[in-house]
């Protein structure tokens, strides 16, 4: 696609762009359109400094233009002064094309935009996908880790547990001997 020129809006209220007293046709409303002034949340940055000189150089060579085409045309006849007319509408017919390119670029880049936002967007959700699949799997490895461990350590109770029965049955069985003893001792001495 070939790039089209810059061809910035001709209105604007910046106040070195007030009609210019000369122009007779100054105050008639097809002279100047009203166009809504949208102030830039980022005025302060470099590119919006870049495209206010370049409205600002576009719109001074402009006038120029005009106030030297007002100056010509003041002798001209109606056969000129229609050929003129002609020529603007000429002119302003491109320029309109070459806004419609502009802004059809403009909207291309901004679907680009969006396109490669969704891209980006679909990437981390991918990658968020993948880290809560790894996340359920070391949640499923540690429950199984922790119910082998728990295993384990029932079997070790349990183990623990018998020995602890056959001891102290062991050690009820010693007793009941030393007391039948003590009791057998205490017969052969009374």
């Amino acid at each position: 696609m070939p790039t089209l020129p810059f061809i910035p809006s001709l209105h604007s209220n910046h106040p070195s762009l007030s009609p210019n007293p000369n122009n007779p046709n100054h105050n008639h409303p097809d002279s100047c359109p009203n166009t809504p002034n949208t102030p830039n949340p980022s005025n302060n940055t470099t590119n919006n400094k870049a495209t206010r000189l370049a409205i600002d150089t576009a719109l001074a060579s402009e006038r120029t233009r005009t106030t030297a085409l007002e100056k010509n045309e003041t002798d001209y006849t109606s056969s000129e002064l229609r050929l003129a007319l002609r020529r603007e509408r000429s002119r302003s017919s491109r320029l309109a094309a070459e806004l419609a390119g502009l802004r059809s670029a403009a909207v291309a880049g901004q679907a680009e935009a969006e396109v490669r936002e969704e891209g980006r967007i679909n990437n981390l959700m991918r990658k968020l996908d993948g880290l809560q699949k790894e996340k359920g799997r070391i949640i499923v490895e540690l429950e199984r880790e922790e119910e082998m461990l728990t295993n384990t350590l029932q079997k070790k109770l349990s183990v623990v547990r018998k020995e602890k029965a056959v001891l102290e049955k062991q050690i009820e069985k010693e007793r009941k001997v030393e007391r039948e003893r003590k009791v057998v001792e205490t017969r052969k001495v009374g």
